[in-house]
């Protein structure tokens, strides 16, 4: 047997819902390094770790085992879920957004030429310096 026919006889490809987890478990693990609670964090990252191991040879492959390895509730594995599935739509929101030039911040509509044409405090200081040194004349 030839090496190309082992890889498609194995059928390392990830299903759609395995695929959503492990995107899930990269934004808890992406949201668990800016959270301020030490506690909250670290189970931020176990069960997102865990869930970008859901459904391969040696990863979990339900829920209880994911509880078992994350070492966390089911209550707190769905509250996570929820968190990072708002935070996934926020992103792709965002992106979205982008994309369509709702975040431009060109101000090319802009009616103002130029702000800074107008002289700035350091000129004024200095021309009336010189308009009191010319009095003092």
């Amino acid at each position: 047997m030839k090496m190309n026919e082992v890889l498609k006889e194995a059928n390392f490809e990830m299903t759609p819902q395995q695929r959503k987890l492990a995107d899930l478990g990269r934004v808890l693990m992406d949201q668990a390094a800016s959270t301020k609670d030490d506690a909250l964090s670290v189970v931020m990252s176990r069960v997102g770790s865990t869930l970008t191991d859901f459904g391969t040879l040696f990863g979990p492959k339900n829920l209880a085992e994911v509880v078992k390895k994350a070492g966390a509730s089911p209550e707190v594995i769905k509250k996570l879920l929820a968190y990072a599935e708002q935070i996934q739509k926020q992103q792709a929101n965002l992106v979205k957004d982008h994309e369509q030039g709702g975040l431009d911040d060109s101000d090319q509509d802009d009616t103002d030429a130029d702000e800074f044409a107008e002289p700035d405090d350091a000129q004024d200081t200095m021309a009336a310096d010189q308009a009191m040194r010319a009095r003092r004349k």
